[in-house]
């Protein structure tokens, strides 16, 4: 999901017309219009975190193509979890790409985590 498709879902959640959301960020409704159907974007990044503000979502969310939105935002319950997980994710990353780790133990780790996911979904 593109930046403009965000934008317009955040906004339509909260039931804010166009011109709401330009008051609200001290944009122009043009500007808003632009953002939303993809015409531009953001070009200084103190928007994003104003829009990010506003919404209470994560400035990255904003800024990567193909996520969707979250329900959890900043305040509401399992934030605190949410952004462990978050950081457990990231750093999962970065030793997923480590060549030192041999293949055979990513995969009983992946394994491990997968199975604690199911063991505590229900």
């Amino acid at each position: 999901m593109e930046f403009g498709e965000k934008i317009k879902i955040l906004r339509r959640d909260r039931g804010w017309t166009q011109q709401e959301l330009a008051d609200l960020l001290g944009l122009s409704l043009r500007t808003i219009k632009n953002y939303e159907r993809g015409d531009s974007s953001p070009k200084n990044p103190q928007i994003y975190r104003a829009i990010g503000d506003l919404f209470q979502v994560d400035v990255d969310y904003l800024y990567r193509e193909g996520d969707y939105p979250l329900s959890v935002v900043a305040g509401e319950a399992g934030f605190e979890a949410y952004q462990l997980m978050k950081k457990a994710l990231q750093a999962a990353g970065d030793a997923f790409s480590d060549e030192g780790v041999d293949q055979r133990v990513k995969d009983s780790l992946m394994r491990r985590l997968w199975d604690l996911y199911w063991e505590n979904k229900s």
